[in-house]
């Protein structure tokens, strides 16, 4: 190699080297990425308004995409809608998230959670089947319920057993649900119904609420189960609609000690009773 040619091939590695440096020293694109947690119980619209704090998805993209009927269906879901559908777990979502790839994550963790539990329990799947045009739905309507009524994981079957009870008839005098969650839920998803006039979507239904028989989820006004879910229930409150207790209660009061337990009854006077002095 002449002296010429070696200076032509250091120089070439030199440049190379040079450019080497320079890309590793150029400012690179940031990913920002955020965790976001879906607790259990919450409602698309809860979901929604943690997405947006996150600045994961505006809310009312992720409202529109989780009520979305083509959306749903593409996901395999018994429903017109994602709600009851939507996982509880924590995620990791780059900033910003299309709403209908989120809706997508948490359906699809849905189907490989939850979904297993139907298949260990047909029959009750089967029995659901009286109460809504698709078992799995209904189930999921159950569990999203017994999430709403109590915090306490031991008590969930026993709720279940109570809305199973009045479902099934135990008591043809009792066809309502009469749960205050649901009619509380109806106004959130029906905001302008005037019994909901106020209502900012927290805390406990008022009693023009529950006297409204235009609110579809008044389960104090029109029998049996509601037309979906009022929120995204955990697998115990799942398993718990699969697997209730077996009971002939058919009555539950919140204890006044805030435990967030109740007291459970078989008759009506038992329960009156129980209201009375709620373990006081």
């Amino acid at each position: 190699m002449t002296r010429r040619s070696a200076a032509v091939t250091l120089g070439a590695a030199f440049a190379a080297l040079v450019a080497a440096l320079a890309l590793l020293a150029a400012p690179r694109p940031v990913r920002l990425e955020a965790t976001v947690i879906v607790r259990e119980g919450w409602t698309i619209f809860d979901i929604a308004r943690e997405l947006e704090r996150r600045r994961v998805c505006p809310a009312l993209e992720f409202i529109a995409a989780a009520t979305d009927p083509a959306l749903a269906r593409s996901l395999g879901l018994p429903a017109d809608d994602a709600e009851g559908f939507l996982f509880p777990a924590a995620y990791r979502f780059a900033v910003p998230t299309p709403a209908p790839r989120i809706v997508a994550r948490l359906v699809r963790t849905w189907h490989q959670r939850a979904a297993p539990l139907f298949e260990r329990h047909p029959d009750r799947v089967a029995a659901a089947r009286k109460l809504a045009a698709d078992g799995r739905l209904a189930v999921v309507t159950i569990a999203s319920l017994v999430e709403a009524e109590t915090a306490a994981a031991a008590e969930r079957p026993r709720i279940a057993s109570v809305i199973w009870n009045r479902l099934e008839g135990l008591d043809p005098a009792l066809d309502r649900l009469q749960v205050d969650p649901a009619a509380a839920y109806g106004c959130r998803r029906f905001p302008r119904l005037p019994s909901c006039a106020g209502y900012a979507g927290r805390g406990p239904p008022t009693r023009a609420m529950l006297a409204d028989p235009a609110n579809p989820y008044n389960t104090y006004r029109r029998a049996g189960l509601p037309p979906g879910p009022i929120g995204n229930p955990g697998l115990d409150s799942l398993r718990a609609a699969l697997e209730p207790e077996r009971t002939d209660y058919l009555f539950y009061v919140a204890r006044a000690d805030g435990s967030g337990t109740h007291i459970f009854s078989r008759t009506y006077e038992e329960h009156l009773r129980a209201v009375a002095t709620r373990g006081r």
